[in-house]
């Protein structure tokens, strides 16, 4: 009877001690999936076709200063620096609804106003990703990726309105 009590508890302590490691092996991957192992160089790395605004469209967007703190978020984000979602919870939502609000009546096109709500979207999917402690940094990196590429879809959008406003297409009677 003793040596069967005996057993019993050495097999209780073995699968404790088992489950500890196996713990302590899930905590070391958890740790190493998070989203503060992301750098500049990383971000660097990834390959998409980046359009800046032209001179004659920046004097354009100047005034519009939603657009100057989204271009600001951009670079931060290119450094990987994600102080901008951890300031206030409803950062992004104020951003994208001033953004939408305050465009400038030159600017204001349907083309434009969807890359706009591209933008919108894409910078909700990064600050999820950037949020959630399960995010691993190949999604985190695919996020920062879709989002420098809508803004950089955005600018040329800019580019061509203006582009296309400047064209004098005279037609024949």
């Amino acid at each position: 009877m003793i040596l069967r009590l005996f057993k019993i508890i050495c097999f209780c302590v073995v699968i404790t001690a088992c489950n500890g490691k196996k713990q302590q092996e899930i905590d070391k991957t958890t740790k190493t999936n998070t989203t503060n192992s992301l750098i500049e160089a990383d971000v660097a790395k990834l390959k998409y076709l980046e359009f800046d605004l032209d001179p004659k469209v920046e004097v354009l967007a100047e005034p519009w200063q939603p657009y100057t703190r989204l271009k600001t978020t951009t670079e931060l984000v290119k450094k990987a620096d994600f102080s901008f979602f951890e300031e206030d919870d409803q950062a992004v939502f104020e951003l994208i609804k001033d953004l939408k609000r305050t465009i400038p009546d030159t600017l204001k096109t349907q083309s434009v106003l969807s890359r706009i709500t591209i933008v919108e979207n894409m910078l909700y999917k990064l600050d999820e990703n950037y949020k959630l402690s399960t995010t691993t940094k190949p999604e985190l990196l695919s996020s920062v990726k879709s989002f420098l590429v809508s803004y950089s879809n955005l600018n040329f959008q800019l580019n061509k309105k203006l582009e296309k406003d400047n064209q004098n297409i005279i037609r024949p009677n």
